[in-house]
C-alpha cells in the first residue's frame, strides 16, 4: 500500500484551508432579542433599540391587548424595518408609542398606518409633536432610558412614592379653638400676685443640622404616563377587561 506523505509546507496550507471553511460554516449569531416587560392588566412593553433586528420581535407581541413601544434612542436602519407581514392592530387595542428627538419619523408613521390607537407620548423634537407632549429635561430622560438598559427593574422607574403628609383637619380646628399660637406660651396664674413674671418655657436644646435630603429615585416620566394613561382608560372602561 501506497503512503502519501505531504511536505510541511502542504500540511499547514491544508491546515489554514479547513479553519477557513470551519468558519464560513459556522451558524450565524442570532440577532439581539429587544427588551421586553409584561407591565400587567395586558400591557406589555417592548423597546426598539437595535433597528431592524429589534423590529422582529414585534410580532410576537403585537396582539398584545395593550403595547408600549419605546421608540426613543434607536440605533440603526429603521427604513423596512416593520415586519413586512404585520398586520393591522384593532382600534380597540391602544398602541402607546414613546418617541424623542431621536425617533425616526418614517418608522413612527409604518406604526401609525398599522396601528388605529396610537397614541405618541414624549418629547418633542422638529418634525415631531406628539400627541402628548410632556416637559422632560433631556438629559433626565436619556438616564432613565439607560437605567434599563443597565439593568434597573422596570418596575422601579415607574412605580410612585403613594406616601403622602395627611393633613389632620380635627387637630387644626384644636389648636384653633384653643386660641394659642407658635408665638404664644402659657402665662402664669398666681392669685393674688400681679408681680410675678410669666413662666417662660426652658430654651430649646440646639437642633443637629439637617442631613442632605436623600437623592430621589430615578424615574422614566415618559414611560411612567403611558402606564398611568392606560390604568387611566381601564378604570374608566375605555378599554375591554384582559
Amino acid at each position: 500500500m501506497r503512503i502519501l506523505r505531504h511536505s510541511p509546507a502542504t500540511f499547514g496550507l491544508l491546515l489554514v484551508f479547513g479553519l477557513q471553511f470551519s468558519i464560513l460554516n459556522l451558524p450565524a449569531s442570532p440577532p439581539s432579542a429587544a427588551t421586553l416587560a409584561d407591565l400587567g392588566r395586558g400591557l406589555t412593553y417592548v423597546r426598539l433599540q437595535r433597528l431592524p433586528d429589534d423590529a422582529a420581535q414585534l410580532t410576537a407581541v403585537w396582539k398584545a391587548p395593550a403595547l408600549i413601544i419605546d421608540l426613543r434612542h434607536p440605533t440603526g436602519a429603521a427604513a423596512h424595518a416593520l415586519p413586512a407581514d404585520l398586520p393591522s392592530r384593532p382600534r380597540t387595542a391602544p398602541l402607546f408609542l414613546l418617541v424623542g428627538p431621536g425617533t425616526p419619523t418614517d418608522l413612527l408613521a409604518a406604526l401609525r398606518d398599522h396601528a388605529p390607537a396610537l397614541i405618541t407620548i414624549g418629547l418633542a423634537a422638529p418634525g415631531l409633536t406628539p400627541d402628548i407632549t410632556l416637559s422632560v429635561n433631556p438629559e433626565a430622560d436619556a438616564r432613565a432610558y439607560a437605567a434599563l438598559e443597565a439593568g434597573a427593574p422596570i418596575e422601579s422607574l415607574i412605580s410612585e412614592n403613594s406616601t403622602k403628609h395627611r393633613f389632620d383637619e380635627a387637630a387644626l380646628a384644636r389648636d384653633r379653638d384653643s386660641g394659642e399660637t407658635e408665638d404664644e406660651g402659657p402665662k402664669s396664674k398666681v392669685e393674688g400676685r400681679e408681680d410675678v413674671p410669666p413662666i417662660t418655657a426652658a430654651a430649646p436644646a440646639p437642633v443637629a443640622a439637617k442631613s442632605a435630603a436623600p437623592e430621589k429615585p430615578l424615574k422614566d416620566t415618559v414611560l411612567e404616563r403611558a402606564v398611568q394613561l392606560h390604568r387611566a382608560l381601564l378604570a374608566l372602561g375605555k378599554l375591554p377587561r384582559s
